[in-house]
């Protein structure tokens, strides 16, 4: 039958079919999260699919020193990184992270926290090999000032610390990162500069990227992003196989991004690595500014807050809450 032979009706049904099997998808993916089995993540750090989670409820020092074996805080004099008293939109936490930069001069500014999540370093640090699927699930929310600027954040990557020569994760400007043992890639905002109508992407540094600087993914279903809100975002990234004994890289690495609970990118075929050895141990909930506008000066930072932060084996999903607050 061709499309011009469908009648209405049975136009109708195919639609409404599709309509009913795109929900019952997106009713069953929540189903299987983690967080639909813990209200308010109350207990998902002892979920055996979790790896490590976050809420900022823990910190010391007046919320500038983090749990001891956890993150590392950048410290320097063009950024605050601290917890302070603040409540996401969904959830019953007191705390959340801030990240605050401001201009002094030329140059860039960066401020957050790094995580490993491996052996990073060397290959003697006891952290293990790494991890080669992992979902990572934060909140985030753009102080009320922010406007659309030149920005990195949120980098996840490894280092192939079999090599002594190993670029660290977030070296920019590379045409084949694999020549320099390292893969790495961002989710960050995007938008038109100065604006506050934002997007969230992926910044990726992978085998295949044609000049040297990393790929932004097209987004096939976009959510916008304002200033002064809370969203939830969660990634994934699978990274491709290798044959050992060719030293092929297999098109079959994955990189998913989802946006308040939407799948907003969906990218197949991606080449991290040539080495099994290569694999992802580092995290960071950062930001990056290639010279910000002189209006944020240290009386009037530039912020980002973060919130809720876990790292799994499997789809997290957001937070499971009676009674969200928006």
């Amino acid at each position: 039958m061709k499309k011009s032979q469908v009648s209405p009706s049975l136009a109708l049904l195919f639609a409404s079919g599709l309509i009913f099997a795109l929900t019952t998808a997106s009713a069953a993916d929540a189903q299987d999260s983690i967080a639909a089995r813990y209200q308010n993540d109350i207990g998902i750090a002892d979920d055996p699919e979790v790896i490590f989670s976050d809420n900022f409820e823990s910190w010391k020092e007046k919320g500038t020193q983090p749990p001891d074996g956890t993150w590392s805080v950048r410290r320097n004099k063009i950024s605050r990184t601290e917890v302070v008293r603040s409540r996401t939109a969904d959830g019953p936490d007191e705390n959340v992270l801030s990240i605050a930069c401001w201009t002094q001069g030329k140059g860039s500014q960066a401020g957050g926290l790094s995580l490993k999540l491996g052996n990073y370093n060397n290959a003697n640090e006891g952290l293990g090999d790494g991890y080669e699927d992992l979902y990572i699930r934060y909140y985030i929310k753009f102080g009320d000032n922010y406007r659309a600027v030149r920005n990195h954040g949120a980098n996840l990557g490894g280092r192939d610390v079999t090599r002594r020569d190993a670029a660290w994760v977030g070296m920019a400007g590379i045409r084949d990162v694999s020549t320099r043992g390292y893969f790495y890639c961002g989710v960050q905002p995007r938008g038109k500069l100065g604006g506050r109508e934002l997007e969230m992407g992926f910044y990726s540094y992978h085998l295949d990227k044609r000049g040297p600087w990393g790929e932004n993914y097209d987004v096939r279903e976009k959510v916008i992003i304002t200033p002064g809100s809370w969203h939830c975002i969660e990634r994934h990234m699978k990274l491709n196989s290798v044959d050992p004994d060719k030293k092929g890289a297999n098109y079959d690495g994955v990189e998913e991004l989802w946006v308040d609970g939407k799948l907003t990118i969906h990218r197949e075929g991606v080449r991290f690595r040539r080495v099994p050895n290569l694999r992802i141990t580092f995290f960071s909930l950062e930001t990056y500014y290639h010279g910000l506008p002189q209006e944020y000066d240290r009386d009037n930072p530039i912020e980002v807050y973060f919130d809720n932060v876990v790292i799994a084996r499997q789809h997290i999903g957001p937070l499971n809450t009676l009674n969200p607050r928006r």
